[in-house]
């Protein structure tokens, strides 16, 4: 039980981390920082795939153990 709340809450701070990628692209590509901005996008692209890629370990995880998949709230 303790994995599947370490990978709810490490899954949310990587989505929360993408979205600050994301914000830091468009400021970085508005300022005419292009590399900045190339850096962030492809940051923001690694964290959410690796939230999506611990959520979806973890529930594989479960429904092979007879779990119930990782609720958040």
């Amino acid at each position: 039980m303790k994995l599947n709340l370490f990978a709810a809450w490490t899954a949310y701070a990587l989505a929360l981390t993408s979205i600050l990628m994301i914000a830091l692209t468009i400021v970085a590509a508005g300022y005419g920082f292009s590399g900045w901005a190339m850096i962030a996008g492809i940051a923001a692209v690694v964290a959410l795939g690796a939230a999506f890629g611990v959520m979806v370990g973890t529930i594989r995880r479960d429904h092979r153990r007879h779990i119930d998949t990782p609720h958040l709230f």
